[in-house]
């Protein structure tokens, strides 16, 4: 069989080479354990005390592929068959690290609205990575979305579209422990801890809903090249990307890249003077779709609720 070849071929190669590199854990002073965002020239202190696995941006490239290789035949809430077994131990590893930085930085700095449905709604294991069947059939049975297993960054079109049919657009492989705070590559991490809890909010669940019902209105209507479309990704990434909110008198994160990536959080919240209203003069001025590092101004609600309902609404109108 031609995939079975290259599925053995692809495996013989990750094995070599995770044994040229894989040289146990990795601890602060003998790796990079500092990581920093390509717009930063410095970086957010992190726990000293924490072992990294090793997991190197090569073979996260080669598993990329072949995780990749098996998402392309996988269905809406369904289970890729990764070869050779599933996730490597590495893989799971990477996760549990990742997770407990972002749910532990998101208890300071994350919305109560958030917290609680990581931890009640998604409710993950910190040691291994999600099953995608397992956790669709309950995410599904909780809040009426599908996860739909994805190759990578999709167009602004083919994102929504998946949105409008209550299915939430998921890759599967992990990044590399040199990014294990920030990534410009949407992995896991960002759909699971970032983007998924945010479904268990009943007015952030109507909100991801509407993004992807009013694309398609402005398809149907033929302005898929219009200036709604490009206003509608602004909000897009400006709220539900890069969101915060007011919570009594602080401000907290409720955005899902802003808090799946935990050094562009901890950025965020030491530089208030890069938040700004959340209105919609505001986004279309300084709003940005820029994947590749920090944004230069974040926008901030006075309410998870109030926030969600204010973009609805314009959305109506647009």
């Amino acid at each position: 069989c031609p995939q079975t070849l290259w599925f053995s071929r692809l495996h013989v190669a990750s094995r070599a080479a995770m044994a040229s590199f894989q040289k146990g854990l990795v601890t602060a002073g003998r790796r990079l354990w500092h990581v920093k965002a390509m717009t930063t020239t410095t970086v957010e202190a992190v726990n000293p005390h924490v072992a990294l696995p090793w997991y190197p941006e090569q073979i996260a490239a080669e598993r990329k592929n072949i995780i990749n290789f098996a998402v392309a035949a996988t269905s809406a809430g369904c289970t890729p068959s990764i070869p050779p077994q599933g996730y490597l131990a590495t893989e799971h590893q990477m996760w549990g690290t990742v997770y407990e930085r972002v749910s532990s930085i998101a208890q300071e700095h994350a919305c109560q609205e958030y917290i609680k449905a990581l931890q009640d709604g998604a409710a993950y294991r910190s040691h291994a990575i999600p099953d995608v069947a397992d956790f669709s059939e309950r995410l599904e049975k909780l809040t009426g979305w599908k996860l739909a297993a994805v190759t990578g960054s999709l167009s602004a079109l083919d994102f929504f579209a998946k949105l409008a049919v209550g299915h939430m657009p998921c890759t599967m492989y992990i990044r590399p422990h040199t990014k294990f705070a920030f990534t410009e590559d949407p992995d896991c991490v960002h759909e699971l801890l970032g983007h998924v809890p945010a479904l268990f909010i009943p007015s952030w669940s109507r909100l991801y809903h509407a993004f992807g019902a009013t694309a398609r209105r402005l398809v149907v209507e033929g302005r898929v090249n219009s200036e709604a479309m490009s206003q509608l990704q602004l909000m897009y990434f400006a709220v539900v990307e890069k969101g915060l909110v007011w919570e009594k008198n602080d401000v907290k994160a409720i955005g899902a890249s802003v808090i799946s990536g935990s050094n562009e959080l901890l950025h965020c919240m030491a530089h208030p003077e890069k938040h700004l209203p959340l209105n919609v003069e505001n986004v279309l001025k300084y709003g940005s779709t820029d994947e590749d590092g920090y944004m230069d101004y974040f926008f901030v609600g006075n309410s998870v609720d109030g926030m969600a309902d204010f973009v609805v609404s314009w959305m109506e109108n647009l």
